[in-house]
């Protein structure tokens, strides 16, 4: 599969949206310009559309009417990566319906499904000749989440962890916090290795978008930002033929990363929380990425910054706060964002 540089294409990428109401009119016609210019616009949702099925025992559990998939698709989403923390959080009734619900407005999805084929099955969308293959995975899992053979749930990249305790430390400084160690299951790593290996054999471009990492409350302070799992499995994926990764839960930006010339973007932070109150530790600070595909070379990556306003809802930022936080967290990654003519450009250092 080949295409020039002159055919290249356009694909969008956006951060967490946690929609358990539905967004109003006039909010979702100021959300569209974000998107302009997109050939294909890839969003991860946390919310189960869906009044079926019944909650998980679990921290949180989130849902909202069926109605939003066609919201998403109004606001000019055209995919979404179910492999998250929220797609099971009513069930497999809650997340199937999901699907359908994306299903009867034209919403692409991947990442969830009646068993782990479909799970780990790539979304696939044709455009203007070309076939981008879209796949969803996810480190963060509830119970009852994973997908198996022969039962439903999300793509699971499984995580293990050991905890180190400073003795010193602790006897000087009682209740201070366990270092955490992680590495990947190393059968789903080499899952995940073949599930981007065989979409990179029929299909022009390979995006991965990942649910993975820890959020800021649930970090001690002292700890590294990225876990020790998540740059190993980036790498990994891309090896293995991926053109771009994409990264998502933690709710706040995340460096981003050129490997083998091809963008990493740890965490996109939140696009649309609309019950962002109710969490003041939330970052407001987002992107959209943009990815400008053809066939010779690595995609070429920018960000678009944006701020959410007090209702959690994504708008233009002139300050352009986004991107002081991800050269600020993309040093230590050998990237930042280099500004030229009002264009945000991903670059190595």
């Amino acid at each position: 599969m080949t295409t020039s540089r002159n055919d290249a294409i356009t694909i969008a990428a956006v951060g967490d949206f946690m929609l358990e109401r539905r967004p109003a009119p006039a909010d979702i016609e100021a959300v569209r310009p974000l998107f302009e210019g997109a050939d294909l616009v890839v969003a991860n949702v946390d919310t189960v559309l869906s009044e079926q099925g019944t909650p998980v025992p679990k921290w949180a559990n989130l849902n909202g009417p069926r109605a939003i998939g066609a919201d998403l698709k109004a606001m000019g989403i055209h995919a979404v990566a179910m492999a998250n923390n929220h797609t099971m959080d009513f069930r497999a009734e809650g997340m199937l319906d999901t699907c359908r619900a994306y299903d009867e407005v034209g919403l692409r999805h991947a990442g969830s499904g009646a068993n782990l084929a479909a799970a780990c099955a790539p979304a696939i969308v044709d455009i203007r000749g070309q076939r981008v293959a879209i796949l969803s995975m996810a480190s963060t899992l509830p119970p009852e989440s994973a997908a198996g053979p022969n039962w439903p749930g999300i793509a699971p990249i499984r995580v293990r962890y050991a905890f180190v305790i400073d003795e010193s430390l602790m006897a000087e400084q009682p209740g201070t916090g366990a270092e955490v160690r992680t590495w990947l299951d190393e059968r789903d790593l080499a899952r995940a290795r073949a599930d981007v290996a065989s979409a990179r054999e029929s299909a022009d471009v390979v995006l991965v978008v990942l649910h993975w990492g820890v959020p800021a409350p649930w970090r001690a302070p002292s700890h590294a930002i990225l876990q020790d799992y998540q740059r190993p499995l980036a790498h990994a994926l891309i090896d293995a033929g991926a053109d771009a990764v994409i990264g998502n839960h933690a709710h706040e930006l995340h460096g981003v990363e050129l490997y083998q010339g091809r963008p990493i973007a740890y965490c996109l932070g939140n696009f649309w929380i609309d019950t962002i109150a109710l969490y003041p530790w939330m970052g407001k600070e987002s992107i959209v990425v943009r990815l400008m595909v053809g066939a010779d070379g690595p995609p070429e990556a920018e960000v678009m910054p944006v701020f959410l306003d007090e209702a959690g809802v994504p708008r233009p930022d002139p300050k352009a706060r986004a991107t002081s936080v991800l050269n600020r967290l993309s040093r230590e990654l050998g990237a930042g964002i280099e500004e030229r003519e009002g264009r945000f450009r991903v670059r190595a250092r």
